[in-house]
């Protein structure tokens, strides 16, 4: 596992060079008036941090831990299941709005996937929904379709 990380954060940093080179080659701006390769060198960069980082704990790592892969036997409904559940949202997110299927969706994968209480579920579910429409919606002014309600 350890030449794996190894490896795959090497893989990792080189494409974040070549992101972050070429995001500085078309442009970043400022931050009041942002270029075309703003968001792309910003991206970058944290890839390129945490590809670092990711190879400097597998080097100081000493002993090699056996885990069960991502996609065992086990696993594959549930990532199945996840699948279906994205398809299904990306259809009825115009008719019921951002904010029903979000907090349907929300729900749906914190139950079913989690196995939690269900208020914890609802309290998750709300929060997660309630967060990301004012940070998408108020904060950075993208639009959501308003949906039956006109939420």
């Amino acid at each position: 596992m350890k030449v794996f990380d190894q490896l795959s954060s090497i893989f990792w940093f080189v494409i974040s060079t070549a992101v972050f080179i070429e995001s500085i080659r078309l442009g970043i701006g400022k931050i009041q008036n942002p270029g075309v390769g703003f968001i792309t060198l910003g991206a970058s960069g944290i890839l390129g941090i945490l590809s670092f980082v990711l190879f400097i704990k597998a080097t100081l790592t000493k002993e090699e831990k056996e885990t069960e892969p991502l996609f065992s036997k086990g696993r594959w409904p549930r990532v199945l299941f996840v699948l279906f559940i994205l398809c299904v949202y990306s259809v009825v997110m115009p008719t019921l709005g951002y904010l029903l299927s979000t907090f349907i969706l929300m729900t749906f994968l914190f139950w079913v996937l989690e196995r939690r209480k269900i208020w914890l579920v609802f309290t998750a579910s709300f929060l997660s929904t309630l967060i990301s429409y004012f940070v998408f919606s108020k904060w950075l002014n993208c639009q959501f379709p308003d949906g039956l309600f006109g939420l």
